[in-house]
């Protein structure tokens, strides 16, 4: 795994490398895949192999196979037992990696049923001295798929591809994928420790923190592994030992001089998670997310023999400038943030980066050739992931952005990683609790979930107003609650001015679902009469305090005045006459207009309309207690007085807020099942219905595959079709489950 020793939503910018830009990201759903059943995700893969299946590595020490949206109850590899043991409360060694060979379906290659893990074992040179600790052994491993069955694979057919000692539990890396290249790529982490200068680490001394400056360090040491991205051919055997090969254009091949010539770049701290922009309009680059020491998170697009800095500099900040390096330049990321409390540089987000991949599927087209990542949790002891993403809005130029996200982003879980199925489509891998078998304390079950990135579905409402006012400043005992809204400056026949505001507020609670987020909010009003000779502005403001709508009414003819006030109306004065005083005559409103329209002299239906008129909505939906509606205020430095149809105007236009929002798809009503009891076939349950799920002729129970939990034994009948038996059915005994929302 990897850390770091050491409420917001929306497309909000942040300060990336290059220069600051907006980024357009579409809003998204989390769909869930698997809840319940895993306890610590760290990767989640595909074979590529037709089947539509997930791989996803259990930090200790098992794959599991999720397909059609179900997990099979049998581990595809189980290496528990090769696995150092779990430290206790918090442990970044396990299980950590898995990739198939290009190969693996191709039954004339030499990777035919061919993948590789990436595992901490016990090493047998444990624990060391003092001054050369070892803490596990770095292991890369190839495996082959079981024959005739393609969901399980070989235990005994292990390799050793590749294997080395690490000082330290923490900063491992383990990421493998490979490349368009065909070959194996590798992140490994600096071994652990902090700042890079500790015992085990090169000219590094002591067991704790501070130790000292101006050592070169594993990362920036091009004769060990560690801190690197490693490129090798695991069916090659030019390498040492003969267990892979060398590829002649890794970087520092010939070097001499005890240079790994297996290197591919360096100056890494902890590279957690990679990934290849690959796919349709992919470009190819390696995008590695590297998690910083105290102080900032970055990505890295990283190229071939590239120095990424570490430990001279951390992001694109100097962290120890007396440090030697191991070549230059020194590559800054593309996109870095900072650490919470940490005032200096970029904005600050979390504590630990998650890598992921630029998204290049068909579902969500408004986010191909977006990079999709994440922040592991802006706390160490309370899970809060937030997910992110970085688009390229012009060659080199980064702009970095929170995702929008259905239900809110952060959200109340860990991101772990990523992953990407056959048809580009983009997963996140979670986990609530910290410790890698710690199970949920809410629940009891294990806290590791697995989501699917789905498109919102866009909906829209439109609403009238609950209640809406007009005020009057030359008489601040006069109000027209149940009459014609009217704002701007009037003018009498004898030459007396007074200004009008029109207040409008809506009910939204009830009407959004849950977790929506707000795309578009437009306020229609139709202009009635007016006496203003040219067009003018007319600007929507947000109330910041509540007011009434009592029962004043000044009819249609010389309304303009309005009507004595009556208990409970909103007047220049008073927000509730006459009790309750405005902050400031007029109204209590933001300063800066939520949207603004050019109202002309003809009757017509004008609308207001502008990003932040749907954050003003947003903002409702979220806390219903800021909900104080909008004040229409005109041009008062000249003639200028309107009057609109309000909710109460007989056969009128009355004022309407249409919203556009998004939302989550609708779920599947049935996300699990529970055993109801032991039965005997009954033919007279055949072709009947029990909640969701029919029994047929074969005395089978059918259940639909997306979001279930399956029990006993399962059978694909049909794609996206189970059924359950008993391992030990006997006599014709079936357990029958009863489906249920989870």
């Amino acid at each position: 795994m990897r850390l770091s020793t050491v409420a917001l939503w929306g497309a909000l910018v942040l300060l990336v490398v290059g220069m600051t830009v907006r980024a357009d990201f579409p809003v998204v759903a989390l769909e869930p895949v698997s809840l319940g059943r895993l306890q610590a995700p760290v990767c989640v893969a595909s074979a590529h192999d037709g089947y539509g299946r997930l791989f996803v590595c259990e930090q200790r020490g098992q794959v599991r196979v999720i397909r059609n949206g179900a997990m099979l109850p049998q581990p595809f590899l189980d290496i528990s037992d090769k696995l150092v043991p779990e430290r206790p409360g918090f442990d970044e060694r396990g299980l950590l990696g898995l990739a198939f060979h290009p190969g693996y379906t191709n039954a004339v290659s030499p990777g035919y049923r061919k993948f590789y893990v990436f595992y901490s074992a016990v090493s047998t040179n444990a624990p060391g001295t003092t001054s050369a600790p070892v803490d596990c052994r770095s292991t890369i491993a190839e495996y082959q798929v079981t024959t005739g069955n393609v969901n399980v694979a070989d235990a005994s057919s292990e390799r050793i591809v590749l294997a080395f000692d690490k000082p330290q539990f923490n900063h491992n890396g383990g990421q493998l994928d490979f490349g368009p290249d065909g070959l194996l790529y590798i992140s490994i982490g600096d071994g652990g420790g902090a700042n890079d200068n500790r015992y085990g680490h090169t000219g590094g001394s002591g067991t704790t923190s501070p130790g000292p400056s101006g050592v070169l360090g594993n990362s920036q040491d091009k004769t060990n592994f560690h801190g690197k991205i490693v490129r090798i051919d695991p069916l090659g055997s030019n390498g040492p030992g003969g267990q892979y090969g060398i590829p002649p254009s890794n970087p520092f091949v010939g070097q001499g001089d005890g240079v790994r010539e297996e290197i591919f770049a360096f100056g890494l701290r902890n590279p957690w998670r990679f990934s290849f922009d690959i796919g349709p309009g992919g470009t190819d680059r390696l995008f590695v997310a590297d998690v910083g020491q105290g102080r900032y998170e970055e990505i890295n697009i990283v190229t071939n023999g590239g120095n990424y800095g570490w430990h001279v500099k951390e992001g694109e900040f100097d962290f120890d400038a007396t440090a030697p390096n191991g070549g230059l330049p020194l590559i800054d990321p593309v996109a870095q943030y900072a650490h919470p409390g940490i005032t200096t540089g970029p904005p600050q987000i979390g504590l630990s980066v998650t890598g992921g991949y630029v998204y290049r599927g068909s579902a969500i087209p408004g986010l191909v050739g977006k990079y999709v990542f994440g922040d592991w949790s802006s706390s160490f002891g309370t899970p809060g992931g937030t997910l992110l993403g970085l688009e390229e809005t012009a060659p080199n130029t980064w702009s970095l952005a929170f995702l929008r996200v259905i239900g809110g982003n952060p959200f109340a879980t860990r991101i772990m990683a990523f992953g990407r199925d056959d048809e580009g489509e983009l997963y996140v891998a979670t986990k609530v609790t910290l410790a890698p078998t710690q199970s949920d304390p809410a629940t009891g079950l294990p806290s590791g979930g697995i989501f699917k990135i789905v498109p919102a579905v866009a909906a829209t409402n439109t609403l009238a107003p609950s209640k809406d006012n007009t005020i009057f400043s030359e008489n601040p005992l006069r109000s027209n609650a149940l009459g014609n809204l009217f704002s701007g400056r009037a003018e009498n026949f004898i030459g007396t001015q007074g200004d009008r505001r029109a207040l409008l507020a809506f009910d939204l609670l009830g009407q959004l679902p849950a977790g929506a987020i707000v795309t578009s909010a437009a306020l229609s009003l139709k202009l009635n009469k007016t006496a203003a000779v040219e067009a003018s502005p007319m600007w929507l403001h947000r109330l910041t305090a509540d007011w009434g709508e009592g029962t004043s009414d000044a009819g249609n003819l010389n309304d303009g005045t309005g009507a004595p006030a009556t208990v409970g109306d909103a007047t220049w004065t008073r927000r509730f006459y006459d009790t309750v005083a405005w902050a400031t005559n007029g109204g209590t409103y933001a300063p800066a207009a939520s949207a603004t329209t050019t109202v002309g002299t003809v009757s017509a239906v004008y609308m207001w309309a502008s990003p932040q008129l749907a954050a003003d909505v947003q903002l409702w939906v979220t806390n219903a207690a800021t909900n104080f509606g909008w004040i229409l205020v005109g041009d008062e430095s000249t003639k200028s007085a309107r009057r609109f149809d309000s909710r109460e105007t007989a056969s009128g236009t009355p004022p309407q807020l249409q919203i556009t929002y998004a939302t989550a798809p609708a779920e599947s009503a049935f996300v699990a099942v529970t055993l109801l009891t032991n039965r005997s076939v009954q033919t007279d349950l055949i072709g009947t219905v029990a909640g969701a799920f029919t029994i047929d002729a074969t005395t089978n129970l059918l259940l639909p595959a997306t979001n279930w939990m399956e029990l006993g034994t399962a059978v694909e009948l049909a794609p996206g079709w189970f059924r359950f038996i008993d391992a030990d059915a006997t006599n014709q005994m079936l357990r029958f489950y009863r489906a249920h929302s989870q």
